[in-house]
C-alpha cells in the first residue's frame, strides 16, 4: 500500500499526497515535531495549547504553520478533545474557534466536519489515530481524533453518519488514516480489550492482561463495516512512537507536545 503522506519543501509538514495530486481544492496534512520554537520537553513544533508549554510559543508555532499552509489562523477551527465520539458540523460562524487559545474551542468534541470553504478543521495528536475524510464529489471534509476510547465508541462510524446528514453517499467517501502509534508499540490491558467487540479480535495480540493493540487496523475494520470501500481507505505507515520526528505520549510520557492534523476546502 502506498504511503498517503509526503513531506515536501515545508519543514515539519506531511501532506496527503493523493489528494494534493488529484484535487487542488483540498488542503490536508499533518505536522511533525520539527521546525518550531517551543523549548524542551516540547521541542520544537508543539501545536497544543492545553499542555503546559508557553502559550506564546504555541501561538508562534501556529502562525508559522498558518503561513506555510497557507491558511489564516482566524479561519481555523479547533475542538476541546475529550476522547469521545461527538462530531460537530462546522459553519462559518465557528471560524477562529480554538485557534488563538483553548478557551473558545468547540466544547467536548472529537470530530469536525464541514461543507463550507475556507474553514480549516484541525485536531491534535500524540499517538491517537487521525482520521481524515473527504467526499470530493459533494465537497465535504472532516477530521476525527480516535484514541482507544474514541475508537471503541466508533467515532469513525459517527463521522460517516454526519456525512449522511450533509447528503453524502458512503460510496463517495475516502478516508486517510494518519500517523499514529502502531500495534507493536501500543501495549494495553484487559480494561481496554474488554471494550472491543469479539469480531475484531484480529486487531490485537497477547493474553493474560498484556496485549498489543493495532488501533489503525481496528479503525480500518470499523470503516469497512460502516460501508466504506476498502479501495477508499489509505493507511499511513508512520508510527509516532517509533519515529522521533513525532511527539508520542506513550514513548515520551508526560509532558510532551502535540502534532496537528488539518483539512479544508480551499
Amino acid at each position: 500500500m502506498t504511503e498517503p503522506f509526503v513531506q515536501l519543501e515545508d519543514e515539519g509538514i506531511l501532506w496527503i499526497k493523493r489528494w494534493m495530486d488529484s484535487d487542488s481544492n483540498i488542503i490536508a496534512g499533518f505536522t511533525t515535531r520539527d521546525g518550531g520554537i517551543s523549548m524542551p520537553p516540547y521541542q520544537s513544533n508543539n501545536l497544543g495549547f492545553h499542555v503546559e508549554d508557553n502559550p506564546d510559543d504555541v501561538l508562534q508555532n501556529r502562525k508559522r504553520l498558518a503561513h506555510a499552509i497557507p491558511f489564516p489562523l482566524d479561519h481555523w477551527v479547533q475542538a476541546e478533545q475529550v476522547h469521545g465520539n461527538h462530531v460537530q458540523i462546522i459553519k462559518a460562524e465557528d471560524s477562529g474557534s480554538g485557534a488563538f487559545s483553548s478557551y473558545d474551542a468547540i466544547t467536548e468534541t472529537d470530530g469536525l466536519i464541514t461543507s463550507e470553504k475556507n474553514l480549516l478543521c484541525t485536531a491534535l495528536f500524540a499517538d491517537c489515530v487521525p482520521l481524515f475524510f473527504a467526499d470530493r464529489k459533494q465537497g465535504i471534509i472532516a477530521i476525527s481524533h480516535a484514541g482507544w476510547k474514541g475508537t471503541v465508541s466508533n467515532i469513525a462510524s459517527k463521522t460517516l453518519e454526519s456525512f449522511k446528514q450533509l447528503s453524502s453517499d458512503i460510496k463517495d467517501i475516502e478516508v486517510v488514516i494518519g500517523p499514529s502509534i502502531c500495534g507493536s508499540c501500543y501495549q494495553v490491558n484487559d480494561h481496554v480489550i474488554q471494550h472491543i467487540e469479539a469480531k475484531y479480535v484480529d486487531s490485537y495480540q497477547g493474553s493474560n492482561g498484556e496485549y498489543y493493540l493495532d488501533l489503525r487496523d481496528l479503525n480500518y475494520q470499523l470503516l469497512l463495516d460502516a460501508g466504506v470501500s476498502p479501495s477508499h481507505i489509505h493507511i499511513s505507515k508512520y508510527c509516532t512512537s517509533h519515529h522521533s520526528s513525532f511527539f508520542s505520549h506513550r514513548r515520551d510520557q508526560h509532558p510532551t507536545g502535540r502534532m496537528l492534523g488539518f483539512i479544508a476546502l480551499g
